[in-house]
């Protein structure tokens, strides 16, 4: 069994800078792979601030 490491980037054009960063070439379908990497990414934000009522009384 073939071990890769994934990274996940917030867009596609981040997931491209950081597959050049690490010489990772072979593009895929939601995908790049290469030099034991997987790297895919999202559209959007995955995580937001709860609403302001979420944060009363915390103090």
């Amino acid at each position: 069994m073939t071990s890769h490491r994934l990274v996940i980037a917030e867009k596609p054009s981040v997931a491209a800078s950081i597959a050049a960063a690490l010489g990772v070439k072979e593009k895929k379908d939601g995908y790049i792979e290469g030099g034991g990497y997987l790297i895919s990414w999202c559209v959007g934000h995955l995580v937001e601030l709860a609403d302001a009522a979420a944060y009363t009384g915390l103090a």
